[in-house]
């Protein structure tokens, strides 16, 4: 069998807020029934989209780093972002995806805070792929 930790932590929060939940004698019990039922949905969405997030964010970051090298070589931090380029992820499980990661968004910090006072185009495009990386990594979660 090949677990499937996605759909086990889905299926948790769902007995958790339609069985469990409904039968507690508090309110604090069926509050703090929902919030884990909620944290567990979270954690099940993550589970499924983790890798292909963390190394969809990798190579946007290369490529926005390969650019920065070629138009404005001189920026600051341009050794820690062609070492982050030459690189990769030691492996992929989510600890190695998210070591290599954020080595990538300390780079990417740095090269931020020098866009936004020499090079403004350059930070728009920054501020572009962190509103790419906050979409995908935004939880769906159902209004109540």
């Amino acid at each position: 069998m090949i677990p499937k930790p996605a759909q086990a932590l889905a299926d948790l929060a769902l007995k958790l807020a339609t069985g469990i939940a409904p039968e507690t004698a508090s309110a604090y019990a069926q509050a703090n029934t929902g919030m884990i039922s909620a944290l567990l949905l979270a954690l099940a969405q993550d589970s499924e989209r983790a890798a292909a997030n963390r190394l969809d964010d990798i190579a946007d970051m290369k490529h926005l780093f390969s650019d920065a090298a070629r138009l404005f070589p001189s920026a600051a931090g341009a050794d820690a972002r062609a070492a982050f380029c030459a690189d990769a992820p030691a492996g992929y499980r989510i600890s190695e995806l998210d070591a290599f990661h954020a080595r990538g968004m300390v780079a990417l910090i740095d090269l931020h805070a020098w866009s936004e006072r020499h090079a403004p185009p350059l930070a728009q495009r920054i501020w572009d792929f962190l509103r790419a990386h906050t979409e995908r990594n935004r939880f769906d979660v159902a209004a109540p």
